[in-house]
């Protein structure tokens, strides 16, 4: 699904089972003037960064089927120039080691999380040039 809003031109995934944290972001988003496409689970979410070619993806962590880490090692291999930051419940993992080290992610956001956590950290994400384009 996408909705309307052209913040810079920014298109933005979300990748997350949770319908109530998917429409959650794709309601601050949208009103923050973003263009938004959700994904309800990791095959969706990759399938729909082929289709769209988002400029950032948020991807949960904790999904069935394929897990977020996952998700990022494939997104990695198919663009490994693409933003993506992470969303977690998870409180006992290293996320800066782990996600942003290891894999790449440009930031996380730990659940629960407001409105304004999720525009500041799309915000300073969007800011940084992706690599080749």
């Amino acid at each position: 699904m996408v909705l309307s809003g052209s913040k810079n031109g920014s298109l933005i995934l979300i990748v997350d089972d949770d319908e109530f944290t998917r429409d959650s972001c794709l309601q601050v988003l949208s009103k923050a003037g973003y263009q938004v496409v959700t994904a309800s689970d990791g095959d969706s979410g990759l399938a729909e960064v082929k289709r769209s070619g988002p400029d950032l993806v948020l991807i949960d962590l904790n999904m069935p089927g394929i897990s977020g880490l996952e998700v990022i090692d494939l997104l990695n291999e198919v663009d490994p120039g693409i933003l993506k930051v992470v969303i977690t419940g998870n409180t006992t993992i290293d996320l800066d080691e782990e996600i942003m080290n290891k894999r790449g992610a440009s930031g996380y956001l730990r659940k629960p999380f407001v409105p304004n956590e999720l525009k500041s950290i799309v915000e300073k994400t969007l800011g940084v040039s992706r690599v080749g384009g």
